[in-house]
């Protein structure tokens, strides 16, 4: 989870399991069961002190630290402030914590955002407002009953909120806080089938009255499969008593530290979790709570995996990961050990981790230790005491091998094969220097069934040592060996893949080919003979090739039948008979009856990394490890399958901009809710925001979208989008989460977006258009009219007009004048109507490339009002500005595509700041998409 700048989000530290994930019904756990994250201030958080944590029913983890709430969606931490008006003076001891609430006991400790409280020590109440996505503050209970106080638990019911306080119980009800308990110190609730009991440090109180004297209870949990209270005391451990809490039926004692105990939450059906300040997670038997063991702390040692030892708050997820927060370490997730049983890496300046993250190779020496070859020596894991040893220092190993006598060999880059031996020593065996290498840089080695020892070269022969001495075969580059079911041994090689007969020294290249295809890809990376039938061939580029060497038959298994990448590392069968492939992009599995019908396992945690050529070992309990890029990962193939993970798509909000006013916040949650959103045109421009939530899975969610009959978007992490000055319509937004892995969507959700029309598009001003028109048709008209009848005159005088000749001149020579004046005068009107274009072209080709540009911006340097703007735009041009400038833009970019521009630089170069949205826009101009104008 997390703050995720997806991209960097969680800080994983590596813990090992080497056995299979147990069931959460089993008696007890261990560390090795889990693998761990942690989440402080380089993830997101405000402040590191945490005091108690919940879980809504979205999915999202709450916790409240002393600088207010964070949530977190699995993707990244938000944060909120609980500011009120002692900004100086309530900071002092300040303690925030959730309130329970009795609609959280009834859904098994989840809440929901509508009902989600926090308080502060000093009194203030709060309640989360999902509409506004803040916390509100509800109430004062200092300036209720006007004096000083300690509010150090809450209990919201329906129509009442129970309050334990330093002097006592109360509870408020319509604003007034009523006194329930007197002169007692206060500290929790805890409710059980029939009573909620006050814990105080007088003892145990009910509504009734006392119940159980002379006990200090923190915190407590009622049990409702076994019928008991626990109760975690000030200074004297766990301990459990009947459901009436009058008798205590178990007292663990000296099995728990006595110092505070802060929370107790269950695991599963059979353990107990008890969070204990200053000393860590300790956990105990639900059903026979005889005793109780250390689980987690922040110590030296194989418990030692916690950032801070004083544990305030436990919660078991919906995936069953504990999270679990500390005064001074943050939060720390420890994620059940399902798919990915353990993850190796480099800590820097800790020996007690793996030499180097570049795992060449991997093997196992015996059920305990584990080998790991890297860029710098040899890293031994010991997993029955959890320590290391370091062999080779300084040596780059790139494969280990085990002789039958136990002896370890290691091939090493420039500098032979090694001896090594798992007490840290190493001495050089075989090399250029005494004569049994002809090269050097070593790449696999193999013992045979036979016992003879084969030895692959970069740059030199194929060495095959017996017990007679040293055979050379002439074949370099060898990646990969394996000895097949005839004896012979496939030799996979940069030049292609070769048969050798030990007996004959025979060598054969085999020109495997797939019947139709042309493009073979003969890079070989490894090898694994499966049967006489079947040799799986794993390639550079060319993904994976099934060849029977008896019929030549060859089937070829690439990205087009769903693996993560054409470069496949290493192939190996687990014990199920599933044959796994690891790529520089991820695992897959296929069955060998069908090897085209790829399952793509990305999804499952850890598994998405660059797996580096041949380093894949089949343990001995049936665990796969492999090496790679970024350290060692063992996989449990028993519980990798098919995708089988859900997870809802919520659409959360809308924004546009800083200043959005409550009411448009509570108008857009309502439209949400009915798959719709309705904006003014001066809204065209907003953010919406989703997410989606699975906890166990969340590196595998990403998102895509669609607009009416576009295509789909690409996939990303970002979980929100942002629409630009989006067209005035309705238009049909899809939305979606799909899985990276597979692509399968995992939910979907559609919304109608209406962007009213502009103020001058709006039916109104249509109307005032339609009789400006007429308007100016009549008064056309009428000057029309008008000339007629002044016409029909000067005719009429003519005719009466003895002199008619010399009249008429002397009437047209000013008539003539003034045509002339209206020539001059219509010459004049042009040449300002060209002024006026050229300077708005002008204007606008000088920021063609500044994508906030906007309307008002080129009203402004007009020098004119945006109505007087438009009016002159209209009658010159007869388009609108939005179209002016956006032909202006698409014209340049006509030139810019000519000239070679790509459509993302184009796009840029016009003032687009979304090519998707440019290309939309060209093509409804031009008719044809900018790719193909090109």
């Amino acid at each position: 989870m997390i703050s995720f700048n997806p991209r960097t989000l969680i800080k994983v530290l590596v813990f090992v399991v080497l056995s299979l994930f147990p069931s959460l019904g089993m008696m007890a756990v261990e560390v090795k069961d889990f693998t761990f994250m942690h989440i402080g201030i380089d993830e997101g958080m405000v402040n590191q002190r945490v005091y108690s944590i919940v879980q809504t029913n979205d999915g999202a983890v709450w916790w409240t630290t002393k600088a207010g709430v964070d949530r977190a969606n699995g993707n990244s931490v938000k944060n909120y402030s609980v500011v009120t008006d002692a900004i100086y003076s309530g900071a002092a001891g300040k303690v925030v914590k959730i309130a329970q609430t009795e609609e959280a006991k009834k859904a098994d400790g989840k809440q929901t955002t509508d009902n989600l409280y926090i308080f502060d020590n000093n009194g203030h109440i709060f309640k989360y407002n999902t509409i506004q996505d803040r916390f509100d503050l509800l109430t004062s209970i200092v300036e209720i009953v006007n004096h000083e106080l300690v509010l150090n638990d809450m209990f919201v019911q329906k129509d009442c909120i129970w309050l334990a306080m330093n002097d006592g119980v109360y509870k408020l009800v319509d604003g007034k806080v009523e006194p329930v308990l007197n002169n007692v110190y206060a500290n929790c609730f805890i409710k059980t089938d029939k009573h909620l009991l006050f814990c105080t440090k007088e003892g145990i109180f009910n509504e009734k009255g006392i119940v159980l004297k002379g006990e200090n209870v923190l915190c407590g949990y009622y049990d409702y499969i076994y019928n008991k209270v626990w109760l975690g005391t000030f200074g004297d451990g766990i301990k459990i008593a009947d459901p009436s809490c009058k008798n205590i039926i178990h007292a663990l004692g000296d099995a728990t530290p006595h110092n505070p105990i802060r929370s107790i939450h269950p695991y599963g059906k059979n353990l107990m979790l008890i969070g204990i300040d200053g000393f860590g997670v300790y956990q105990a038997s639900r059903k026979n709570p005889n005793g109780a063991n250390l689980l987690f702390d922040a110590n030296e040692g194989v418990h030692g995996v916690l950032h801070g030892n004083g544990i305030y708050a436990l919660l078991v997820d919906s995936w069953d990961n504990i999270v679990i927060g500390s005064y001074s370490g943050g939060i720390d997730i420890a994620r059940p050990a399902g798919s990915t049983t353990a993850i190796f890496q480099h800590i820097r300046n800790n020996k007690e981790s793996l030499l180097n993250d570049h795992v060449n190779c991997v093997a196992q020496y015996t059920s305990d230790m584990l080998l790991m070859g890297t860029d710098d020596g040899v890293s031994i894991f010991n997993s029955a005491t959890s320590q290391w040893k370091h062999v080779g220092q300084g040596m780059v190993v790139l494969d280990i091998c085990k002789a039958n006598d136990g002896k370890l060999l290691a091939a090493t880059y420039g500098k032979g094969v090694c001896e090594i031996g798992v007490d840290g020593s190493a001495r050089e065996l075989y090399s250029v220097k005494n004569g049994t290498l002809k090269d050097d840089h070593v790449y696999k080695l193999m013992y045979d069934k036979e016992g003879n020892l084969w030895m692959a070269c970069l740059d030199g022969a194929l060495v095959e040592k017996t017990a007679d001495g040293f055979k050379y075969y002439d074949i370099k580059y060898v990646n990969a060996l394996a000895q097949l079911s005839d004896g012979q041994i496939a030799v996979g090689s940069a030049t292609g893949l070769y048969f050798v007969n030990p007996k004959t020294g025979k060598v054969t290249e085999i020109k495997y080919a797939v019947k139709g295809l042309n493009d073979i890809n003969r890079y070989v990376f490894d090898l694994y003979s499966l049967n006489s039938n079947a040799l799986w061939i794993a390639t550079d580029g060319g993904g994976a090739y099934v060849y029977n060497p008896k019929t030549k038959d060859c089937v070829q298994i690439s990205t087009e039948n769903g693996l993560p990448s054409n470069s496949v590392s290493s192939i190996t069968k687990d014990k199920t008979g599933r044959m796994w492939l690891a790529t520089d992009n991820g695992i897959a599995f296929v069955h060998p009856d069908k090897p085209t019908e790829v399952v793509d396992v990305n999804y499952c945690y850890g598994l998405r990394r660059e797996y580096t050529r041949g380093a894949v070992c089949n343990l001995a309990n049936g665990d796969v490890m492999y090496g790679s890029v970024a350290g060692a990962v063992i996989i449990n193939p028993k519980n990798i399958q098919r995708l089988n993970y859900v997870a809802k798509l919520n659409i959360l909000r809308v924004s546009c901009g800083a200043n959005d006013s409550e009411e448009f916040k509570e108008e857009v949650y309502e439209m949400l809710k009915e798959g719709e959103l309705h904006l003014s045109y001066n809204q065209r421009t907003f953010e919406l925001f989703f997410e989606s939530i699975n906890l166990r899975n969340q590196f595998d969610i990403a998102y895509q979208y669609k607009m009416g009959e576009e295509k789909w978007s690409q996939l990303s992490d970002v979980e929100y989008i942002r629409f630009e000055n989006l067209e005035a319509g309705t238009h049909k937004l899809l939305l979606r989460c799909v899985s990276k892995t597979s692509g399968t969507v995992l939910d979907e959700k559609e919304l109608t977006v209406t962007i009213a029309q502009p103020w001058w598009n709006s039916w109104w001003m249509q109307l005032l258009y339609f009789l400006l028109v007429a308007l100016a048709f009549y008064g056309a008209w009428r000057v029309y009219d008008l000339h007629n009848k002044y016409m029909r005159l000067v005719v009429r005088s003519v005719n009466e007009n003895d002199n008619a000749e010399s009249s008429l001149a002397e009437t047209l020579e000013p008539a003539n004048e003034q045509s002339e004046e209206e020539e001059e005068s219509e010459s004049i009107e042009d040449d300002a109507v060209k002024d006026f274009v050229d300077k708005a072209t002008k204007i606008v080709l000088n920021n063609i490339t500044d994508t906030e540009f906007t309307i008002d911006d080129l009203c402004s340097e007009m020098a004119m009002s945006r109505t007087l703007f438009y009016v002159k735009l209209k009658s010159y041009t007869g388009k609108s500005p939005q179209d002016f400038v956006r032909i202006i833009r698409l014209e340049r970019a006509t030139a810019l595509l000519r000239n070679g521009k790509s459509v993302t630089d184009v796009a840029e170069m016009v003032g687009f700041d979304n090519p998707k949205y440019f290309s939309t826009v060209f093509k409804k101009y031009f008719g044809v998409s900018p790719s193909k104008y090109q």
